[in-house]
């Protein structure tokens, strides 16, 4: 695909130059630019119970002025905070707009986030509303709001709110946009007053960071800053300026990325989205067949998994072409890695391969119509990224932050790129990018975050001389290419005074089918140690069977560390990392010390006695 990022045409007449780009409007403000200008074109649809509905632009305007009038009634002002918390759905989207048209800020709550984590962000951000999905999340609110002395509205989607303080309102959705419907019944134009208030540089939305390591923090972006990043995303996919794509919806939308897509850039694109819960993700991926992707590592590492077990079963004769597939495709990646071009051959073999093997398989999953995906947020195994481009699909990494919404580091124009890096920096020359003296990489960009909330001191320390400080470790190739080689703060030093990054270890292991997880160990400690979390399809072997696998694999992985990096032992979890335990982010991300605090027994059995701890009861012990 060649992206030619230059200045772009609308079939209707929008400009957007994609290396020159300017907000004009705040992002209500976009929304009756578009239902003004095309109200009967589909907005965006939702899967339900095995049904596709389609929501136009006159639709979304209209629903999202009705919510907000009715906020208005409520007393929610310019400024205000308004929390929502539920699945990817209509509704999410509608509440977002609608809060954003009266000048207040919108608050993505996880719907896997326990009641104190609620209670910790409504108090943090002191949000005046809360809207939730069903009576879980519902429930969640009523049990922690006499602690949040802000809160005055909870509003419930698909279910009334329980019994809430006195002080505090509870309705229903209905209720609150037939509220809004008779405000609007005493205005010409209602909506387009109240956005007329807003401006560019008022904050938009808040993020709440993972929490992996520390404390979440409100990370505050504004109108401008959230088209800023939308510029990046729309850099991936020029087409969806001129073309309609389809994407599905079924990440949680208080997530960055999925907001981003899901959300914000199809205010500014012809990018229409399908929503759907989690649950029917697969069945709403072979109904629509996106022809756009963007999702974290997992999700393809899953849906290749699935398609590989399904190949193990053919007939005998097909799983001779795949396996004739196969030779053609690694040899077309190989080529392509190395900046060679396949020989004519070659590529009528692979041409045969991917119509014929390669897009039937991809179809069984609904991924046959991609041309190009790409993933972030966290590391991908680079068996994963080859699988896929062996298949067919271009998967490209990038990478963006909380920090900075979009992705100012992709692989813009970089056709199937060799896996390992994240490409390059935004052509734009306002994005630029550059390696500190300790070989973090240092970003500054227009899609910039305007600063935590609250929170100036964690600003000021983020921030060197206009440059945002990553907190990751990178190295340039002499092409330009980057690649990021770990975190700056996420280090194991041993107590040999060795500093080691466990991330490309635990990479490494994750290539391997058998292991889902891997936490490397080692911090003050004489050498490093693992804990490895089985993949389900592990779990079918034997205790015994499965410890000599896995043996094998960290073996291969030590062949190739230095003596150091080596991993003397290794331990399998009991049981799967949770998020209820804080084991784990809402957005799935390992939260190491939490971690080692729940296993410490297990990992001390890796060490034995130790020195300092014999030395310590010998201190301790009584003289005789």
């Amino acid at each position: 695909m060649s992206t030619g990022l230059g200045c772009r045409l609308w079939k209707r007449g929008l400009v957007m130059d994609l290396t020159n780009f300017e907000p004009t409007r705040t992002l209500p403000g976009l929304l009756l630019d578009r239902a003004n200008r095309e109200p009967d074109a589909v907005a965006l649809r939702y899967w339900r119970d095995g049904v596709m509905q389609a929501i136009t632009w006159r639709t979304y305007r209209d629903r999202v002025r009705d919510l907000a009038l009715g906020l208005v009634g409520q007393g929610v002002q310019s400024g205000d905070r308004v929390a929502v918390m539920g699945s990817a759905r209509p509704e999410w989207v509608f509440a977002a707009l609608a809060v954003q048209s009266v000048g207040g800020v919108v608050i993505g709550v996880y719907p896997t986030n326990s009641p104190a984590e609620i209670e910790q962000l409504l108090a943090h951000s002191e949000a005046v509303a809360f809207i939730g999905e069903t009576t879980t999340e519902l429930s969640k609110v009523a049990e922690v709001a006499a602690r949040t002395p802000k809160l005055r509205l909870v509003v419930g989607i698909d279910a009334p709110p329980p019994e809430l303080p006195e002080v505090i309102k509870g309705t229903t959705w209905e209720a609150l946009c037939e509220e809004g419907t008779q405000y609007a019944e005493d205005s010409a134009d209602p909506l387009s007053a109240l956005v007329a208030g807003g401006s560019l540089d008022d904050a938009a939305v808040l993020f709440y960071t993972s929490g992996s390591t520390g404390v979440p923090k409100g990370v505050t972006h504004s109108h401008r800053t959230l088209q800023h990043s939308v510029q990046t995303f729309v850099g991936l996919y020029p087409q969806i300026l001129s073309h309609e794509h389809d994407v599905v919806g079924f990440l949680p939308l208080a997530h960055v990325a999925p907001a981003l897509v899901s959300v914000f850039a199809p205010l500014l694109s012809r990018l229409v989205v399908t929503y759907c819960r989690i649950a029917d993700y697969e069945e709403a991926l072979r109904s629509v067949r996106p022809t756009a992707v963007l999702w974290p590592p997992r999700f393809y590492e899953k849906i290749a998994g699935e398609l590989i077990a399904q190949t193990e079963v053919w007939p005998r004769l097909r799983r001779y072409a795949y396996g004739a597939a196969m030779w053609a495709g690694r040899r077309v990646a190989e080529r392509r890695w190395s900046r060679r071009r396949p020989s004519v051959l070659l590529r009528i073999a692979y041409a045969a391969a991917l119509r014929g093997v390669f897009l039937p398989l991809r179809a069984t999953a609904g991924m046959d119509r991609l041309r190009v995906a790409y993933t972030a947020s966290a590391a991908m195994p680079e068996s994963v990224i080859a699988i896929w481009q062996i298949w067919g699909l271009d998967l490209r990494e990038n990478y963006g932050l909380t920090e900075t919404a979009g992705c100012p580091i992709a692989h813009f124009d970089q056709p199937f790129p060799r896996p390992g890096f994240i490409g390059r920096v935004f052509p734009d020359p306002r994005f630029q990018v550059k390696v500190a003296d300790d070989g973090e990489m240092l970003l500054r960009a227009p899609l910039l975050f305007n600063g935590y909330w609250r929170n100036p001191a964690e600003t000021e320390a983020v921030f060197e001389d206009g440059w945002f400080r990553t907190g990751d470790l990178m190295e340039r190739t002499p092409h330009g290419d980057i690649r990021l080689i770990g975190r700056k703060k996420d280090v194991i030093i041993t107590r040999g005074g060795k500093t080691i990054n466990p991330q490309p270890i635990e990479t490494r292991l994750k290539e391997s089918s058998l292991i889902n997880e891997a936490i490397v160990v080692g911090d003050a400690r004489k050498y490093l140690t693992v804990l490895l979390e089985p993949s389900t399809t592990a779990g079918a072997r034997s205790a015994e069977a499965l410890a000599e696998r896995l043996r094998a694999e960290v073996a291969r992985v030590n062949a190739d560390l230095a003596r150091v990096e080596q991993l003397k032992d290794f331990r399998v979890l009991p049981r799967s990392l949770e998020v209820e335990r804080g084991e784990r982010t809402a957005n799935g991300k390992i939260k190491r010390n939490a971690v080692v605090s729940s296993f410490a027994t297990l990992i001390d059995d890796m060490y034995g006695a130790s020195d300092d701890a014999a030395i310590a009861n010998h201190v301790r012990s009584r003289p005789n």
